[in-house]
């Protein structure tokens, strides 16, 4: 899927941008975007399940004309088309910030809030607060992810809500992703800016939440897994078959067939993981770690791998 991009920086000057997004890149940006909480093998059957169960909205076919499907009119719920879009929305949003922003990690801005010890709401009142929130190597943003069937709406009023919070950032994004089902586009606004002092401390306790819970796939006991090389930097590649996942959930629910031959043995997925991953779950990231840039030019499109350095491949 090609996304055309408008964007517009601090000064108001706006470029038009064109940026490609394979499916894979979805999938591992729908998954992870705005997830509270760290990622765990328990919850990527969630994942798994969640792009199962949306499937219809992202057939090959819409999808490399550079929309997303929609269901057959029997199967048509406006509530879950609408939940889909806003997903949607959230995992462009995440995706550009790793392409435009060039950052290196986002979380959900809940997740920042909790560890701060901000208030989620005040009385019976949520606190408004935006989506995402991203670090690059010299600044802390925040995001207001937007996705729409129709038109972008009201550009200001995302400007304000991507401006709210209490989180101290360097500037703001508000992320609008529109016209989702004939051809895909995406307005990039920067509205804000700021001196502030970089958090490494928040970005510290974050990461080590989210590698923690990722280095837990690197249990040799439940999981295969090997390493691989990408670019000249070492990951571990870890096999998400049936056999892993039965063992893992045994007892917990019956590992029915469909899951089997459909999912795991026919796409033999895999989970890509920085070989550093041990570090950064009892450390952390700093503003000092480079993102990895994957260079999809020479790259077969089964494999994606993300700035953050946590990637899927399909070996079909």
């Amino acid at each position: 899927m090609n996304i055309s991009v408008e964007y517009k920086n601090t000064h108001g000057v706006v470029t038009n941008q064109i940026h490609h997004m394979s499916r894979l890149a979805f999938a591992k940006h729908l998954a992870i975007a705005g997830q509270g909480y760290a990622p765990a093998p328990r919850k990527l059957l969630r994942s798994v399940a969640m792009f199962l169960h949306y499937s219809y909205y992202t057939r090959s076919g819409a999808f490399n004309n550079d929309r997303f499907s929609e269901p057959p009119i029997e199967l048509s719920d406006p509530t879950e088309k609408g939940q889909f879009s806003n997903l949607a929305g959230r995992a462009i949003a995440d995706f550009l910030s790793k392409r435009i922003d060039h950052s290196i990690f986002t979380v959900n801005y809940e997740a920042a809030m909790r560890l701060k010890h901000i208030p989620l709401s005040v009385g019976r009142r949520q606190v408004r607060r935006p989506d995402l929130l991203a670090f690059t190597p010299n600044a802390t943003f925040a995001i207001e992810a937007k996705g729409f069937s129709g038109s972008s709406g009201n550009m200001n009023d995302h400007k304000a809500q991507s401006q709210t919070g209490g989180i101290p950032v360097n500037y703001t994004i508000a992320s609008v992703s529109y016209d989702l089902y004939h051809n895909v586009k995406c307005k990039y606004h920067d509205p804000f800016n700021d001196n502030i002092p970089f958090d490494v401390e928040l970005l510290n306790g974050l990461t080590r939440d989210y590698y923690r819970g990722l280095s837990l796939f690197l249990n040799e006991k439940l999981f295969y897994f090997r390493t691989v090389e990408f670019q000249g930097e070492q990951f571990y590649e870890v096999d998400l078959s049936n056999r892993n996942f039965s063992q893992y959930f045994k007892g917990d629910f019956p590992f029915i067939p469909f899951w089997h031959h459909e999912i795991f043995d026919y796409y033999r997925p895999a989970l890509i993981l920085p070989r550093d991953i041990f570090s950064y779950a009892q450390n952390g990231i700093s503003n000092n770690t480079r993102p990895f840039v994957f260079d999809t030019i020479d790259q077969t499109t089964n494999i994606y791998i993300d700035n953050d350095r946590i990637g899927l491949s399909f070996r079909r």
